[in-house]
């Protein structure tokens, strides 16, 4: 699980542009309570194409990046929340614009393969103007990040999609009230990092705790997808086998359902504590195996996430079969991306790992950590580093 962590960690940290602490972020000109800008788009790749924000009706525009984990981590829910709403004059916008890594060719492939299942519209920006015009004009440098529009053409809700099971109903129903309403969600929002601090903490009755205690608190926020692999990990670390199992499995059924790969690969990173239970670390397998089959058998997360599976249920050949098979593909990305890119020089890492040479893993972590070109950065990923070390005392 610290390695499902620690990855979840360098995706946020991709997701997020980072400015220097020292200097004054400018005020932002578009706020909750401004006219929703245009939303102009140069392709349209899914559903019909919104010329204007027609009055009465609502909508949820989210700015999304193929690169970025969290983004398509939240995905499936909004697919459900997309179909809970439609007869109540709500549509869901995934808006993803062109920059150096999430090309037209990547939005419109990855679209192609998820959009159907996922069923609400998708555009692609092949410049950087509606992105400005939305979330740098709303001083937001994070993704995933929604704005809902509501039926008077204006701003209701701008921030993480996560929140959006609590704004969405009151929008609706036109309760939502603006400045009073927008407080209630950054209360919960840090709840929602008071969550978070836990996970960091050895204490996994506490970490558990504070899980169980924020869905008492906040039902409609119970489907977290950030809490699916912590909470099955912290289940299985307090000995709570038959309930891991149990929730791992329904969470495990319902991404087969979606086609899902990313809520599966968070089933197993929250097996992967599953030392010794033989029934739980088939289960991770089978979810393994169903996620590289949605994701495809190029896919380098769902090969490493088999290989690691076929590993811890014993059978080393088959594991690190897919584990070179990770190699190949994580190496031909790297390449691509270039000497500059943390991330394909962490998934080289991974991919190696994977194959059993902890050598090479060890290689390419370390120039993910010279690639670094901030303090920050270099920071994150030094954890990161540490974290995946610490987690493999042994080889494979």
């Amino acid at each position: 699980m610290h390695r499902f962590l620690a990855a979840l960690l360098l995706a946020g940290l991709a997701a997020t542009a980072f400015a220097d602490d020292k200097k004054e972020k400018p005020e932002p000109s578009l706020k909750v309570g401004d006219a929703a800008p245009a939303l102009k788009a140069d392709k349209w790749l899914q559903g019909t194409e919104i010329k204007e924000f027609a009055s009465g009706k609502i909508y949820v525009v989210e700015f999304w990046a193929t690169w970025c984990g969290p983004c398509i981590m939240m995905m499936p829910h909004m697919s459900e929340m997309q179909t809970q709403y439609r007869d109540k004059g709500v549509t869901f916008i995934g808006f993803s614009a062109k920059d150096p890594n999430n090309s037209q060719e990547k939005v419109s492939a990855f679209v192609e393969k998820r959009g159907p299942k996922l069923g609400y519209t998708f555009a692609y920006g092949d410049n950087r103007d509606t992105y400005d015009c939305w979330m740098k004009a709303a001083g937001r440098g994070g993704i995933p990040c929604s704005y809902v529009v509501d039926q008077k053409g204006k701003i209701a809700y701008i921030g993480h999609p996560m929140f959006l099971d609590v704004v969405l109903p009151k929008v609706v129903d036109g309760t939502w009230s603006g400045a009073d309403s927008v407080a209630e969600i950054d209360k919960i929002e840090k709840d929602v990092d008071g969550v978070f601090e836990t996970f960091r903490k050895p204490d996994a009755e506490a970490a558990l705790k504070a899980i169980t205690s924020f869905e008492k608190k906040y039902p409609a926020l119970a489907h977290v997808p950030y809490f699916v692999a912590p909470k099955i990990g912290y289940l299985i670390k307090t000995k709570k086998i038959d309930e891991a199992k149990k929730f791992a499995t329904a969470v495990m059924d319902k991404a087969i359902k979606q086609e899902d790969p990313t809520g599966l690969r968070s089933v197993i990173g929250g097996l992967s504590e599953a030392k010794d239970h033989k029934e739980l670390i088939e289960l991770s397998l089978k979810a393994a195996l169903a996620a590289l089959k949605f994701a495809g058998d190029k896919d380098l997360r769902s090969l490493i996430a088999v290989a690691d599976a076929y590993v811890a249920a014993g059978d080393k050949t088959k594991g690190h079969e897919y584990g070179a098979k990770a190699v190949d593909v994580a190496l031909a990305a790297q390449k691509k991306a270039g000497d500059k890119d943390i991330g394909s020089f962490i998934a080289v890492a991974d991919a190696y790992l994977a194959a059993g040479d902890r050598a090479k893993a060890r290689e390419y972590g370390a120039k993910a950590v010279d690639a670094a070109d901030n303090p920050r950065t270099k920071q994150a990923v030094e954890r990161f580093v540490k974290k995946y070390e610490d987690e493999k005392k042994e080889d494979k």
